[in-house]
């Protein structure tokens, strides 16, 4: 015990020590008070092309800016899964990799020993790629809270993130307590713009919006 200590907090690993410890005590707040610094269920700054079903940056009005990073998150499941969830696997394996290469090859107190960081930091993706796939399904079936999915049709809601003709938005959801953010597309291609009230009248074959239409009360 002692001796891994030693190395994980030798120089080629003190930076990835810190991390796990951030990250074990992110996730022992959420458990223990439930807390979570809207981080637990923080989704990626991409939405989903309503035609192509591609993933592009909210309001970057360049409905075809795809390519290699909206492929990576695709591939990662950001969106599909929590930020932080995805964070955690992969600081986790990354650092598990580190600290027993550099012991391995005796490299954890001098320079060489954060040569490892980019082989280490590419596997652990690897693994977190193959360890998070069965949490995807799981996850959609619960909403950030783990509990029973919530029915938005007919629900209310305020626009965040503008919406046009084949263009995704986001809206605000009130839900009891909880503001939830969803993404949503208008049901006629008319342009919703922010902040105006909609109504959320269905669900998109894929399950991924919502098809929503100005709400006058």
């Amino acid at each position: 015990m002692e001796k891994l200590f030693h190395i994980a907090f030798a120089p080629a690993n003190f930076i990835l020590s810190l991390l796990v410890i951030f990250v074990t005590l992110y996730w022992l707040v959420v458990i223990f008070t439930g807390f979570d610094f809207d981080l637990a269920d923080a989704d990626a700054d991409v939405d989903f092309d309503a035609d192509t079903g591609d993933i592009s940056k909210p309001e970057a009005g360049n409905p075809d800016g795809d390519g290699f990073w909206n492929a990576m998150l695709k591939f990662f499941y950001i969106g599909e899964l929590p930020i932080i969830f995805i964070i955690t696997l992969v600081v986790f394996s990354m650092w598990l990799i580190n600290v027993n290469v550099t012991a391995i090859l005796g490299i954890s107190h001098n320079i060489l020993g954060f040569a490892v960081y980019v082989p280490g930091f590419i596997a652990s993706m690897l693994v977190t790629k193959v360890v998070a796939k069965p949490f995807v399904k799981l996850y959609a079936m619960f909403n950030h809270k783990g509990e029973e999915p919530i029915d938005f049709i007919g629900k209310t809601g305020r626009v965040i993130s503008p919406m046009g003709q084949n263009r995704l938005g986001q809206i605000e959801v009130h839900v009891m307590k909880d503001v939830i953010r969803v993404y949503a597309r208008s049901i006629d291609g008319e342009p919703i713009p922010y902040n105006d009230t909609v109504i959320i009248l269905e669900e998109s074959p894929d399950r991924k919006f919502f098809l929503v239409q100005k709400y006058q009360p």
